[in-house]
């Protein structure tokens, strides 16, 4: 009937020419759906509606504020690699929020539909997760609501595995596009990307608490990953971060550090409304009330504690430490920044790995050795501590000697070399003098006492923002570390903490007060005889 009326009114109207005649309106809805396929291929959200493969009714699609900001994000991206840019993007989320879907899951086909000669790599921690992601994404593309989109997109009959699938035309011939998917730690080598995803680097706590392991991570992000990425490229990297010190946290210091490294954009979403700094605003207290209750979130946040919602939540984990030693006080500090050696009275303090318990043990103790200064500065009560340098290795005792000796001759006579002769240490002063007379070894004597009340004098520094100025080289990290474990009761290495206490008591304790005036002139003394050296 509706049809009836409508071409009555187009048979009474002058203009004839627009009666709809059945091949016309084949013609209208396609152009329709043209315009509604480049709608869909231009937004990755659209995509993402038009392409769900989940059972809509049990697992709809749920858009919240971070899935759109993502998203559009996403977009930009995607129009800069057209035009030859390139983007490196850092996003943090809430777990549960649907991050594997916008950008694991579906953001691989999307891509290849746009660009099938390109190539993707898909990465994360397990190289059995990842192909779990390319699997899905494969699906997605034999899909038929996909082949009704990109028509001239098809997997090559080449493909066998889930972890790599080939693209190939209508016609069938390779276009040269393909998914790669891998762990972080294997079978990166010999693949390279256009747009490398990185979904979650880490399997959790347990391995993000540890320094052996974020080296491992870090060191597989910057030289098997990040060498894969073509002239132009897009990186994404979405990821629960665990710990401050992981590669989240590297490449932030990385950037600051070092101006050639690539500029990562952050986006960072975290649960609750009030901590989010980023352009436009939550609808409610917290981020994802579209699919989480407001009682979702308080027991999670009860469930997780405050160690484990400052990083699964709040996207934002702290430092966790044995407690004894604050970390407030810390500040990094370029070497040009330190004080030159005539002007403070410097000293290498030694911890020897000395008995044959100390170094044949499961875990061997290290031989450590700490440049180290203290500062008293006028109208401040609190010494600043200044660490210059740190060496630790565990080798054989001629080998060992042998090492001491180079990094004592690099110190030079400025700086004088002590070692602690204490309980752990028996008879170290007496071995070391022996075995290396060229040097002038003075001895620390530790009588007793255990390491927390040993450490009790530093607990002030490093309480006192800025006044703990340690060197940014490649040895604070594993130095921090142990700062962060010492608990006093030996339940980790702490000879790096036990320099600093035999340290202080070298160059405090035993050291007389003096004026001013006296303070300058020997300083002033240690410069002319600096300069005429």
């Amino acid at each position: 009937m509706q049809t009836q009326k409508h071409e009555k009114y187009y048979k009474s109207s002058k203009n004839k020419k627009m009666i709809l005649t059945a091949e016309k309106k084949i013609q209208l809805n396609a152009l329709i759906d043209a315009r509604k396929s480049l709608r869909v291929k231009g937004n990755h959200l659209k995509f993402m509606q038009h392409c769900w493969r989940k059972n809509k009714k049990l697992y709809p699609f749920i858009i919240g504020f971070h899935t759109k900001r993502i998203c559009k994000r996403i977009d930009k991206a995607i129009d800069d690699y057209r035009n030859g840019e390139s983007s490196y993007l850092l996003i943090s989320v809430h777990h549960r929020s649907g991050k594997s879907d916008i950008v694991s899951r579906y953001l691989g086909p999307h891509f290849l539909g746009e660009f099938p000669n390109d190539e993707v790599m898909q990465v994360t921690y397990k190289a059995e997760f990842a192909a779990s992601f390319s699997g899905y994404g494969r699906e997605i593309m034999r899909s038929q609501i996909y082949q009704e989109l990109y028509p001239n997109v098809k997997l090559s009959d080449d493909t066998k595995k889930k972890n790599e699938w080939l693209i190939a035309d209508k016609t069938r011939i390779n276009t040269g596009g393909k998914l790669y998917a891998s762990g972080l730690h294997s079978g990166l080598t010999g693949n390279g990307f256009s747009l490398g995803i990185l979904d979650d680097y880490c399997s959790g706590r347990a391995e993000a608490e540890s320094l052996v392991q974020r080296n491992n991570a870090w060191d597989a992000f910057t030289n098997d990953f990040m060498t894969r990425i073509a002239p132009v490229g897009i990186v994404i990297i979405l990821a629960t971060q665990w710990h401050w010190d992981d590669i989240n946290g590297r490449i932030q210091q990385a950037m600051k550090d070092d101006p050639n490294f690539p500029r990562f954009e952050t986006m960072v979403f975290p649960a609750r409304s009030r901590d989010y700094k980023g352009p436009g605003r939550y609808s409610g207290k917290y981020l994802f009330l579209e699919r989480f209750s407001e009682k979702w979130y308080l027991t999670q946040y009860a469930t997780l504690g405050k160690y484990g919602s400052q990083a699964l939540l709040d996207c934002n984990p702290q430092l966790r430490t044995g407690g004894l030693l604050s970390l407030d006080g810390i500040i990094l500090e370029d070497l040009k920044n330190f004080p030159d050696l005539f002007r403070l009275k410097f000293a290498r303090i030694w911890d020897l790995a000395h008995t044959a318990k100390q170094r044949q043990k499961d875990d061997p103790d290290y031989t450590s050795g700490t440049l180290l200064a203290f500062e008293m500065r006028q109208n401040d009560p609190v010494l600043h501590l200044w660490i210059k340098h740190v060496i630790r290795f565990r080798h054989a005792a001629t080998k060992r000697d042998t090492e001491i000796k180079r990094i004592a001759e690099i110190d030079g006579p400025f700086v004088k070399q002590a070692i602690e002769d204490s309980p752990d240490a028996k008879d170290a002063h007496d071995y070391i003098r022996n075995a290396l007379p060229s040097i002038s070894w003075n001895k620390i004597n530790i009588t007793g006492g255990d390491k927390t009340v040993r450490a009790t004098p530093l607990e002030s520094i490093f309480e006192t923002p800025g006044h703990v100025h340690v060197a940014k080289e490649n040895w604070y990290r594993d130095w921090l570390d142990e700062i962060i474990k010492f608990d006093g009761l030996g339940t980790s290495h702490d000879d790096q903490v036990d320099n600093l206490s035999a340290g202080y008591i070298f160059l405090i304790t035993n050291t007389l007060r003096m004026s001013d005036k006296l303070r300058k002139s020997l300083a002033q003394r240690r410069k002319n005889i600096y300069n005429n050296a």
